[in-house]
């Protein structure tokens, strides 16, 4: 066996994979091979990116790590020191320059403290107010261009900021209440009243008055114009003498001595239209029904006329028609112009029917009286004969209801004596109402054989001609037709004169 001192030396730098040394195990007297590079350190960095703390060109010498050093690439900004067994880093931050910052993305600078940064007044240019304190309730305003003053302290309930032209910049004030005008200033609040209750004289509008305490609007302060009733009607009056309560059912009342009432347009437009009308239907409905009145008598007092008048033409003009127009229809029947009066029982009913439609048919309802002048009618007459009537075969009298459809017929089986209505009731059911009224009436006697009809006067007839009405004779020397005309004529108001015509 060699002795050591005999054996080369072997540099570490030199070690290979292939040395090892003997290592002997003192229980099992076992010997073992331990490889001798096994015993150098290894080095390594395990974060990654990231920069080594050793230099790696020292780790040839095997068991040798060589660290990099530590220091600050700027001494202004940051320092490098040991303490304790430690390397302490220190920023520096006098040294910082915020100038040199980008602040786009990482929003560095939020905040920045005043107090302790900021020193003296920052002026209006800069961002600030230019004043070093102010008081508690003052307001800033600017006195002069680019320089801003404070108020004084608004201390007192309703004070406001008031534009004064005189300054050129707003005053601390108050509002100053007018006549009939209170203002009451509270905390946070203003409260602007009307006190017309309290007033007790007109309240003169330069041009038009209004007398509160008469509830009139006025030209000149007197009890005239329109009223405003308690019973919320209003009314329309030149004078307060005659003035009344007003109708109940209408909301506008026209009263005083004023003749025309109202009118419409002005001379300025001559020609135009104005109209008076109802509220119109919506929705399928109808439209509101409009009525025009004249005033009702009193007691016995007599009731108004109502008149519709057209203008009158001047010079050689025209005069204006008066047109009354039944409303027209899109696809129903259009309306009538009605013309309609009482009765002496109150009754209202229509006296004459101008119909709507294509025909315009002209209807009177009742009888037609035309005073000493003649009826024309160039394209001829057209009667209406309603039934004719028939009288009963025996001696007993006639009504004058028999009388008004004016053809009276009888067939007697023997020679028969009538006698006619009296002449009251030919007055009343003929409508003569006034004397030498005159109504015609026919008789026709269509016995077959030589029965005769005798008429014989009721109470209050005359009679003034032939009452015979003779049978009808067939014959070519017939002296008879079988009928006759006779013309009742009104002679008193409880007589009449029946008279044979024909």
């Amino acid at each position: 066996m060699a002795e050591i001192t005999s054996l080369s030396s072997l540099a570490k730098t030199s070690v290979a994979s292939t040395d090892f040394l003997l290592v002997a195990n003192s229980s099992t007297k076992a010997a073992r091979k331990f490889q001798l590079a096994s015993l150098f350190p290894a080095v390594s960095t395990s974060g990654s990116s990231s920069e080594t703390i050793y230099t790696s060109s020292t780790l040839t010498n095997k068991n040798q790590i060589v660290f990099k050093g530590i220091k600050s690439g700027d001494a202004g900004l940051l320092t490098v020191g040991t303490s304790s067994g430690n390397i302490e880093l220190t920023v520096l931050e006098a040294g910082i320059d915020l100038s040199l910052c980008d602040n786009s993305s990482a929003g560095f600078l939020t905040s920045m403290d005043f107090t302790g940064a900021v020193t003296g007044t920052i002026a209006v240019a800069n961002g600030g107010t230019g004043l070093s304190s102010i008081s508690k309730g003052a307001l800033l305003y600017a006195s002069v261009d680019d320089s801003i003053s404070a108020t004084a302290a608004m201390s007192t309930n309703g004070q406001l900021l008031i534009g004064n032209t005189t300054n050129g910049y707003p005053s601390v004030s108050t509002l100053t209440a007018g006549d009939n005008v209170t203002i009451t200033n509270g905390a946070g609040s203003i409260s602007i009243a009307a006190s017309l209750q309290t007033l007790a004289a007109n309240l003169d509008t330069a041009t038009y008055n209004i007398d509160l305490a008469t509830n009139y609007i006025s030209d000149d302060g007197s009890d005239r114009g329109i009223y405003v009733h308690t019973n919320g009607k209003v009314i329309i009056n030149d004078t307060g003498s005659t003035l009344t309560t007003g109708n109940a059912a209408a909301q506008l009342n026209l009263q005083g001595n004023n003749a025309e009432g109202i009118r419409l347009g002005n001379q300025g437009s001559p020609q135009n239209t104005y109209y008076i009308r109802a509220i119109d239907g919506t929705s399928g409905s109808s439209g509101s029904r409009l009525e025009l009145f004249a005033g009702s008598g009193e007691g016995n007092g007599a009731g108004a006329s109502a008149a519709m008048r057209a203008g009158a033409g001047a010079g050689s003009g025209a005069g204006g028609d008066v047109v009354l127009e039944g409303g027209d229809a899109a696809s129903g029947t259009p309306g009538d112009v009605l013309l309609k009066t009482y009765n002496t029982s109150g009754t209202g009913s229509v006296g004459l029917t101008v119909s709507g439609g294509d025909n315009r048919t002209t209807t009177i309802h009742d009888s037609l009286f035309v005073p000493n002048k003649p009826i024309y009618a160039r394209g001829g007459f057209r009667n209406k004969q309603g039934a004719v009537v028939t009288i009963a075969d025996d001696a007993t009298a006639f009504v004058s209801g028999k009388v008004t459809p004016g053809i009276i017929k009888i067939t007697p089986t023997a020679d028969r004596t009538k006698a006619t209505p009296s002449a009251a009731d030919l007055i009343t059911d003929l409508s003569l109402t006034a004397d030498n009224d005159s109504f015609d009436i026919f008789f026709v006697n269509d016995a077959a054989s030589t029965h005769d009809l005798t008429l014989s006067a009721g109470t209050g007839v005359t009679f003034i001609g032939n009452e015979v009405i003779k049978y009808k004779d067939n014959n070519d020397s017939a002296a008879q037709s079988g009928s006759a005309m006779f013309r009742i004529r009104r002679s008193g108001s409880s007589t009449v004169d029946w008279i044979r015509i024909a």
